[in-house]
């Protein structure tokens, strides 16, 4: 195809990985003789923060955090990370709780991702709990450095770190020049200026919102987006099944137990991708007023919730680009 100008344009160039356990895409729609050399650039970013918020590796330095810090004792760590967790918690507290990046304890205890998942009981759950709350850690972002204040924590990076590295990736991105590509991880969404068509047209992107609980995935509706992020919790995701009852991946930092009130599915819109992680999850745990209410606290976030008995909630700021199939 051509451009205005008569000049042929580029096919989008992409680059796809498996990170974070699920499939990660980088697509650079502009028409740049360095797209390849920028992807590669971008999908360095996502492995780093990958090595240093990795929950499960004790070797990367969030692992190194959890396993060698002495509790009340000032934990030195990387700039970028004090910051991030800082961040995390001051989410936890405008989310009231619905977000808590020291649930790693009880995280462990369900491990919902084992081959042969079980629920643990009820003294387990308390005993996990009680390692947890994160007004028991403090970061000093001047000195760089962590302290917990209660034996057995550990910080969890999930429900955050796509979101993270969606954004640092798509800040890369803007900084090289780009003005149209998509960021992609694992159904966290970063999508940078219109699409790019090419034969130089520009159009905004359209982004489906699944039905959830269906065997066979479909969309229930799509939003028109441009620069910004969206992401979508739901318990449909990853759980199991004992004795017909559905544990699903969501905890609830409250009460230790999967998420179980009036929502099945949150989408969030939001100019920042770490927000939009963080505010899916919290959203979901916290049930439709919660959602609404910590929204608002957040500022310039939209959202669609999907209740259990069907009806769609659409958020003001968001109600001319949401349409329903």
């Amino acid at each position: 195809m051509k451009s205005e100008s008569g000049n042929m344009r580029n096919e989008p160039v992409n680059s796809t990985f498996f990170l974070y356990n699920t499939v990660c895409s980088i697509t650079i729609y502009d028409d740049c003789e360095d797209a390849v050399k920028i992807l590669e650039g971008a999908r360095d970013i996502a492995f780093h923060i990958r090595r240093m918020l990795d929950f499960y590796d004790p070797c990367s330095e969030l692992g190194k955090l959890n396993e060698r810090h002495e509790t009340g004792v000032p934990y030195k760590v990387s700039k970028e990370l004090c910051l991030f967790i800082s961040e995390l918690l001051r989410f936890s507290d405008l989310s009231e709780g619905c977000f808590d990046p020291t649930v790693g304890p009880v995280v462990r205890l369900w491990n919902i991702t084992a081959l042969e998942p079980k629920a643990p009981t009820k003294h387990e759950i308390e005993d996990a709990r009680a390692k947890t709350g994160a007004a028991y850690v403090s970061c000093d972002i001047t000195n760089n450095t962590i302290t917990f204040e209660k034996e057995g924590m550990v910080i969890d990076a999930g429900g955050a770190g796509k979101g993270y590295a969606a954004g640092c990736v798509s800040e890369y991105l803007k900084a090289q020049g780009i003005k149209s590509a998509s960021v992609n991880f694992g159904g966290n969404l970063y999508l940078i200026g219109p699409k790019t068509l090419p034969d130089g047209t520009k159009v905004s992107w359209k982004v489906g919102i699944q039905t959830p609980w269906k065997a066979n995935p479909e969309c229930m509706g799509f939003l028109t987006l441009q620069d910004c992020g969206t992401a979508t919790s739901g318990g449909y995701d990853r759980y199991f099944t004992i004795n017909e009852k559905i544990y699903h991946h969501l905890l609830d930092p409250r009460s230790g137990y999967p998420a179980d009130y009036d929502l099945d599915s949150v989408t969030i819109v939001s100019e920042s991708a770490l927000y939009t992680d963080l505010l899916s999850t919290a959203c979901f745990v916290g049930g439709e007023e919660m959602a609404m209410r910590i929204c608002r606290k957040a500022g310039k976030a939209g959202y669609v919730l999907i209740r259990k008995d069907g009806k769609v909630l659409v958020s003001g700021n968001l109600e001319h680009c949401f349409k329903i199939n």
